[in-house]
């Protein structure tokens, strides 16, 4: 649901024209605030941290830190049941007020066979308006489902008008990344850790910053409907905006308990809390349900990239895009039955894409690949596209309409 008065929100903060990088701690600093460990894909790992367990995309390494004894993450270290839906970090401009809805959606993309880069996205999120506007920026309650659609995605958004609650909406990211969607989300990021802010008001209201959860730990089972429990862990992608670490690199992923993770604007810039908190209240996301097929016809295709990140990054108040470099696809296309022929399809623009009949509409693609596989159920390739290139792939039967 739009949002009227939308402030200027720096794909991270509020904080008017002015762009700022996030303040570095020292390991002093963090130490005092949290530990670092793994959360990995098959356990959650204990950690003597009152709030996080946290991921790197390096290797990682742990800190010592005093808390409790029995911290709902400690509590949760013996968990019986996990689900992790892979979606690697990816790393967002800061530039032109942030690309973090941007990047969250390439993400989500991904994950369903197609690639974009972060200037498109915003191209198509803004209907081809001055990438360095903030009226452009991709926005969760703005243009977060017309940008969906317009990239051929499926999504539910979160009813923020009848559900307003923050176990509500855990509940149902819970349930969706469990139904294997990506769900991208509004959180809010602790200012004083961010920009060393003393003012407990500083922030949007609503979210500063856009992000992507992939995971869902509980020492409860996961079936049957979705139930909130204050020990379940949540995991997701900050797209990199986070640089506080002891070596100034990005930590890309997080992870909290639902019981700690919600917290007032004021709460939420104390110094003694986490790097995100969720909003103590109507909360803002959507998932990426799938793509759009209304023939129901097409087989699942997903991608992964060489480089997580788009470098050079746009400059700042410029409309220009950045130079383009090599990015390798992995395209792996799933759900393949031995002896049956599909034909996959490459598209190099979106408006190309057809959402349904899409063998009939096959003079619509850029290229096309005929599979037919003896054993498994798996087909994988490589393609060499430029960064600045669009690419969607679709694979059906060749007897599909």
């Amino acid at each position: 649901m739009p949002r009227k008065n939308m402030p200027v929100r720096v794909g991270r903060s509020v904080l008017g024209a002015e762009q700022l990088e996030p303040r570095r701690l020292l390991a002093a600093d963090l130490m005092a605030a949290e530990t670092r460990a793994v959360l990995r894909h098959s356990e959650a790992v204990a950690a003597p941290a009152k709030y996080w367990v946290v991921s790197t995309s390096r290797a990682a390494h742990s800190l010592s830190a005093s808390s409790a004894t029995s911290s709902p993450l400690q509590r949760a270290a013996a968990a019986t049941s996990s689900v992790v839906n892979p979606l690697p970090p990816r790393i967002q401009w800061n530039a032109n007020y942030g690309y973090c809805g941007e990047s969250s959606f390439i993400s989500a993309g991904l994950f369903y066979g197609q690639y974009l880069s972060q200037y498109d996205t915003r191209a198509i999120a803004s209907n081809n308006a001055s990438q360095n506007l903030s009226s452009s920026q991709l926005l969760l309650g703005v243009n977060d489902v017309a940008a969906a659609k317009a990239m051929h995605l499926a999504t539910t958004p979160f009813n923020t008008v009848t559900q307003t609650s923050t176990a509500a909406f855990l509940t149902w990211v819970k349930s969706n990344v469990i139904a294997g969607h990506p769900v991208v989300m509004g959180v809010f990021m602790n200012q004083s850790r961010f920009y060393g802010s003393k003012n407990l008001n500083a922030g949007d209201a609503e979210y500063d910053h856009i992000v992507i959860a992939t995971g869902i730990t509980s020492s409860h089972p996961l079936t049957g409907p979705a139930v909130y429990y204050a020990d379940d862990i949540i995991t997701f992608n900050d797209n990199g905006l986070w640089t506080g670490t002891p070596n100034g690199q990005p930590q890309n992923v997080f992870s909290c308990s639902f019981g700690t993770f919600a917290a007032t604007r004021q709460q939420a810039n104390a110094t003694t809390r986490p790097v995100y908190s969720l909003k103590n209240g109507a909360d803002y996301g959507i998932a990426i349900t799938g793509i759009i097929d209304l023939s129901r016809e097409t087989v699942p295709v997903r991608l992964a990239t060489s480089v997580n990140a788009e470098s050079p990054g746009i400059v700042n108040n410029s409309t220009t895009r950045p130079a383009a470099k090599p990015v390798t696809l992995t395209v792996t296309v799933s759900g393949l039955k031995p002896g049956v022929t599909y034909n996959l399809y490459r598209y190099s623009s979106m408006a190309a894409v057809p959402d349904s009949n899409i063998n009939a509409n096959a003079a619509k693609a850029a290229q096309k690949w005929t599979i037919t596989t003896t054993s498994g159920s798996t087909y994988t390739m490589t393609q060499t596209i430029n960064s600045n290139e669009i690419a969607v792939y679709r694979a059906v039967p060749v007897g599909g309409p």
